[in-house]
């Protein structure tokens, strides 16, 4: 059974990759995972950082990178709780596909940053965002509501703020494609893009008709 949902899981990434049509409106293939970055990777903390991509960065990019390292935080936070609490399969196994997907963008963009030498989080502070329609983080106290629940109740609820979770990244994505300057970062963002209109669109159809969960 365990091989048998590794290999399910592997699929959905490879959905999620382009391995499939592209989903409805995207007119291009589905978004793979952000790229591996070059040079070595430090051993522990204080060790060299790894290289970051060459060429000049601006604002934008910094702060693409920064924010989306915040909301793939807590977008990892969401999905772990759905093995537990789901009992849909289809659902486990798309967490489980985010999952790997965004650890592996999140430790991309965190060793960019520190390549860079810039902070590796976004300012926590809610004024330091409002010129580009705040930090995209879920409520806490949402999360922990949410941490309650299981079954029909769970996977709605869990739906919901997924979607608006990931809908919130396509958002921060579209911005560094309009403003950000270096090549790799709006690369990055167009496949973010990508990735999370796919997601959306798949959880859109797993979302139950409308009326009080049983």
């Amino acid at each position: 059974m365990k091989r048998f949902r590794r290999t399910l899981i592997v699929a959905t990434l490879a959905l999620l990759a382009g391995c499939a049509p592209a989903p409805a409106g995207t007119g291009g293939p589905v978004a793979a995972p952000a790229p591996a970055p070059t040079g070595p990777t430090p051993a522990a903390a204080g060790s060299v950082p790894a290289t970051a991509p060459a060429g000049a960065v601006n604002d934008t990019d910094v702060m693409f990178l920064q924010m989306m390292v915040t909301s793939h935080g807590q977008g990892l936070a969401l999905v772990r709780l759905a093995p537990e609490r789901a009992r849909q399969e289809e659902l486990k196994i798309l967490a489980a596909a985010i999952e790997v997907t965004q650890e592996a963008e999140q430790q991309t963009m965190r060793d960019w940053l520190r390549g860079w030498g810039r902070s590796p989080s976004a300012d926590p502070a809610a004024h330091a965002h409002a010129d580009h329609g705040g930090l995209p983080v879920l409520d806490p106290a949402q999360l922990a509501a949410l941490a309650r629940t299981s079954g029909a109740r769970f996977e709605t609820d869990f739906l919901n703020l997924l979607i608006g979770h990931q809908h919130s990244a396509v958002e921060l994505a579209r911005t560094e494609t309009r403003a950000g300057s270096h090549p790799e970062m709006r690369e990055l963002a167009r496949r973010i893009d990508m990735s999370r209109t796919a997601q959306i669109d798949q959880m859109l159809k797993m979302l139950p008709p409308a009326g009080p969960a049983r």
